[in-house]
């Protein structure tokens, strides 16, 4: 995602909702006496229905309020049962078997068996999608018993079970295959109420009675308001449209006018991606003392508030805070300094520094490139901005045609992050760099137990600020608030998500 403002703010919204947002249940627009009902924005319209398709990362919005996945994501990121009850693997992390829960029932009257979760999963990676993708390291199902499900993998996969928790782990029922994606039937807590419901503006939600799995929701009715405008979602929660939602950290003083409850969440990192690590481009990139220069050469406080304007958090590191790879001293490892800069790229064989040629786009916070140019030129890179349009961004970003760029990231599961933009093949490693300590880390991490995988991840992290692979910037905030008179909102600062289960009423 290219650096903007306006669009940053509604991606990390949508971050911010992936798991939170679709709490609750909806009928009629009028509630009886007592009916306990909740009114929510969410940053984009509902794109499928079928999990199969995979979805955008919104659409986990609306897709959670009718769906059960196989796995629970819980705030501090760990994974426990969903429809799966429980599962091992094998010794060689390539063999997973999973129990599942005998008395669930589709909302069609289907009873959940294995049949069910084979088909899901096969269809999943049968149609082409971000479900697939995230099903790449599965090589087959199979059925042994009505609740029991054998997956054999390619390769270890540690963010497997992290994705059957969101939508390639959610089960619809296998006779509704045919309609799904306009009408949902699986078995999370609640039905779409499609007589209530308008596509693109709102859709309504009401109890399912046949639902059953442990988890409670205090709501029973939902409706869900797609506002994909920044400035919609902010009217919205301030007139009382909506009873709770995100909004950009600059509505921080609108909503405490209104008197509503909020409360900061992390969003995008951003920063500059030194993608050329083994200088093809650029060949002083090569040199670590440069990377750290470049480090050090970069305002990233003053960026933040001359540029972000002041919504978030200094970090040097790509992993999420609050996950088992983030290290909080690793923050201060890279302080503004020019002068030491300029040390560095002496010792690296450039005391007269280089010249970094860059892409730019006036689509989006037009203003962040002359500051990084200007920073970069006081410690001796002159940068040369090559224009991009906006459509060719992320296509030429991830192609290799240019040897670093200002980008933002959406950080998740440590494994699945550490394979985008890590590992030798990942998508945001577009030279293809493969440094021998990540790749023997992250094999020894493929296959640990989860305590160990946390201090190799710890160590991974390390390895890669150290060896300057990126240069973060700030992790932008934004803002979730909400009507306290109506919803409670209890979570820990360091939980990345809201999920679903977190929103109850206040009385």
């Amino acid at each position: 995602m290219p650096v903007s403002n306006r669009t940053a703010a509604v991606a990390a919204l949508a971050v911010l909702t992936l798991l939170g947002t679709a709490c609750s249940g909806g009928g009629s627009t009028s509630a009886p006496a007592g009916e306990k009902v909740l009114t929510l924005s969410a940053p984009a319209d509902v794109s499928s229905w079928d999990p199969a398709m995979g979805a955008g990362a919104t659409s986990v919005v609306y897709l959670q309020a009718v769906y059960s996945s196989l796995t629970t994501l819980n705030p501090d990121l760990s994974i426990t049962p969903g429809l799966a009850s429980g599962w091992t693997y094998d010794t060689g992390k390539t063999t997973l078997t999973m129990k599942l829960r005998d008395n669930v029932v589709f909302s069609d009257g289907t009873k959940l068996d294995a049949a069910a979760v084979k088909a899901n999963l096969d269809r999943g990676r049968a149609t082409t999608g971000p479900t697939q993708s995230a099903l790449a390291t599965v090589a087959s199902v199979d059925v042994t018993n009505p609740t029991e499900v054998v997956v054999k993998l390619k390769k270890p996969d540690p963010g497997l079970l992290f994705n059957l928790s969101l939508v390639p782990g959610m089960i619809a029922s296998p006779k509704a295959f045919g309609t799904l994606k306009t009408n949902p039937v699986g078995s999370g807590p609640y039905l779409l109420d499609l007589s209530a419901s308008t596509r693109g503006s709102s859709y309504t939600f009401t109890r399912n009675a046949k639902y059953n799995l442990p988890v409670t929701y205090g709501f029973d009715k939902l409706q869900v308001k797609a506002l994909p405008d920044t400035n919609a979602m902010l009217t919205a929660a301030t007139s009382g449209q909506v009873d709770t939602g995100g909004i950009p950290m600059s509505g921080l003083n609108a909503a405490k006018a209104a008197g509503l409850q909020y409360k900061e969440m992390t969003g995008l990192i951003l920063g500059m991606w030194i993608v050329d690590r083994a200088g093809k481009l650029a060949p002083p990139l090569a040199k670590l003392k440069v990377r750290q220069a470049i480090n050090h050469g970069l305002d990233a406080e003053g960026i933040l508030r001359s540029v972000g304007g002041g919504s978030g958090r200094r970090t040097t590191q790509m992993f999420a805070a609050g996950s088992p790879a983030f290290v909080d001293e690793l923050n201060a490892r890279y302080p503004y300094d020019p002068a030491k800069a300029k040390k560095l790229l002496a010792e690296a064989g450039y005391p007269n520094g280089f010249t970094l040629t860059l892409p730019s786009e006036n689509a989006y916070v037009p203003t962040l490139y002359p500051v990084v140019a200007q920073q970069l030129a006081q410690i001796g890179i002159k940068v040369v901005y090559k224009p991009v349009s906006t459509n060719q961004i992320t296509q030429q970003y991830l192609a290799g045609t240019y040897p670093a760029f200002m980008y933002t990231y959406t950080a998740t599961q440590n494994w699945i992050d550490a394979s985008l933009f890590l590992a030798a093949g990942g998508v945001f490693n577009p030279f293809h760099v493969d440094d021998q300590t990540i790749s023997k880390l992250m094999e020894e991490i493929s296959v640990a137990d989860e305590a160990k995988q946390a201090e190799l991840f710890k160590e991974l992290n390390t390895y890669v600020v150290d060896q300057a692979w990126f240069a973060p910037l700030y992790s932008s905030t934004s803002l979730l608030v909400w009507n306290r008179s109506k919803v409670k909102i209890d979570v820990p600062d360091t939980q990345l998500f809201v999920f679903l289960r977190d929103y109850q009423p206040a009385v």
